[in-house]
């Protein structure tokens, strides 16, 4: 008998891959306050514990998959809160009413923001200051206090990489497709670590059988610094782009500016990422989930550009779609060879 996911945030980059790879083995009920045309799919707002209690107590699915969640994109410090902890806290409230018997809930690095100059491991403490990671340290903390008969999964992902969805990382195909410079802040001797969503759902797999409550660091483990992915990819694109180096201090100080005055799409965060590692040990999901994550960082980047590339005129959400450069646009000029 197949069993019942219930995929929260189904709308969502994440919960359409999802859907497609756990759809073939599974029956899937679907949730978002998003509109999405598509089998057992119901319109509710998960901060609504009426409405989401009486989804799962009519669908009973034995797997709930929480992707929902406020990303970054958000101004407002009281829609993250709201979203991303009330809404675990009505989601997990009802699992356990209803006797769910796995819980899956996807968190972040983002709870970690400082410069790292070793792996992190999961007992690493928070020090995160955007609200964005602290709504999901709150959340983990609520799943790890919840009642013991529901069994919880956490996964710590990075940056979640995909072919049809890259984000602001569309704005450095960009640069690279027409041959401007590549500035990096500093030396670029930093690492970011990232994810394939295809990664994450094969862990998840492994997961279901799990029993108690259990965190996992999960990311790539072959991770090249920032200045050496720039290279790799100018190398794999035949591109004639080429790297060049600008004063951290005042590089951070201008795109400070820039997001203040909203002409950039970041936050603080993403200025501190540019210029910080982060990247988590992931023995323990080795162990304990027989897990490795099968591509490196640089492998997923070209494969995303690729896609960016051979598909311009795609419609779809995602890398295919070109990125609003907005005052980029103006670096763009600059920066040509």
């Amino acid at each position: 008998m197949r069993k019942k996911i219930l995929i929260t945030g189904a709308a969502g980059f994440l919960g359409q891959l999802a859907i497609k790879y756990f759809g073939k083995s599974y029956d899937l009920i679907l949730t978002d306050r998003k509109d999405l045309n598509q089998k057992n799919f119901y319109k509710l707002d998960i901060t609504n514990f009426n409405q989401i209690n009486d989804l799962i107590l009519k669908e009973k699915p034995s797997i709930i998959l929480h992707y929902a969640t406020e990303i970054f994109d958000s101004y407002n410090k009281n829609e993250v809160i709201k979203n991303n902890v009330y809404g675990t806290l009505n989601l997990i409230r009802s699992a356990n009413i209803n006797k769910s018997e796995q819980f899956i809930f996807t968190s972040t690095f983002s709870i970690f923001e400082k410069d790292y100059n070793y792996k992190v491991f999961e007992n690493e403490p928070i020090s995160c200051k955007n609200y964005y990671g602290l709504s999901k340290a709150e959340s983990e903390r609520i799943l790890l206090s919840s009642e013991d008969n529901l069994n919880i999964v956490i996964f710590r992902c990075p940056v979640i990489v995909e072919k049809t969805r890259v984000d602001r990382l569309g704005v450095l195909f960009e640069f690279l497709k027409d041959n401007n410079t590549l500035w990096i802040l500093g030396n670029g001797d930093n690492k970011i670590q990232f994810l394939s969503a295809i990664d994450l759902f094969e862990a998840t797999e492994k997961s279901f059988l799990l029993k108690g409550k259990h965190i996992f660091n999960i990311g790539a483990d072959k991770i090249l610094s920032l200045k050496e992915t720039f290279e790799f990819l100018i190398k794999k694109t035949n591109s004639k782009s080429k790297v060049k180096h600008f004063n951290k201090s005042i590089g951070l100080f201008f795109l400070k500016i820039l997001s203040n005055l909203r002409l950039i799409n970041f936050i603080d965060y993403h200025h501190k990422l540019m210029v910080s590692s982060i990247v988590m040990n992931t023995e323990k999901i080795q162990k304990v989930l027989g897990f490795k994550a099968n591509k490196s960082n640089a492998d997923l980047l070209y494969e995303a550009y690729d896609y960016y590339i051979n598909n311009k005129n795609d419609n779809a959400t995602g890398s295919a779609k070109k990125p609003k450069l907005g005052f980029f646009r103006l670096i763009k000029f600059f920066s040509k060879i």
